[in-house]
């Protein structure tokens, strides 16, 4: 299995998040393209992303979804296979998790942003999520 990168980037002071499975053993997290953490995925996560992962490396033709980004005020996912000239899937967002993609491909953004919140929340809790800087402000008065 190929190194594939879920990367979800936009808003207004919200760095770009990251994660990168190696092979389907070992998983990295990175924030603006900084590992902040690696572990080897366990056996929970090899079971619900082997199949959606396998089909997808099947899968001969790349969906780049238009529109190619979020904007100032979207969001932005990218799904991206290491030997792949150009990302998988680019899909611009609403809210996470990204749709439209098409059923396999909104299964598999939907498994690996639920993974990547998850790692960035055990990280650091307030900052797991994509949030726009007045939503910041709120949450400190």
């Amino acid at each position: 299995m190929r190194t594939v990168t879920y990367e979800r980037s936009g808003r207004t002071n919200t760095g770009a998040q990251a994660l990168r499975l190696e092979g389907l053993r070992h998983l990295k997290v990175l924030e603006q393209g900084e590992v902040v953490s690696e572990r080897a995925l366990s056996e929970a996560e090899l079971q619900r992303l082997g199949p959606l992962l396998e089909r997808a490396n099947q899968d001969t033709v790349p969906v780049v979804m238009v529109p190619l980004a979020g904007g100032p005020e979207g969001l932005a996912v990218t799904l991206a296979f290491e030997d792949e000239e150009a990302p998988r899937v680019r899909v611009a967002a609403e809210q996470l998790p990204a749709q439209g993609a098409g059923p396999l491909y909104d299964a598999l953004l939907s498994e690996l942003d639920a993974l990547l919140t998850a790692e960035l929340h055990i990280r650091a809790p307030r900052h797991a999520h994509a949030v726009l800087p007045h939503q910041l402000r709120e949450e400190e008065q």
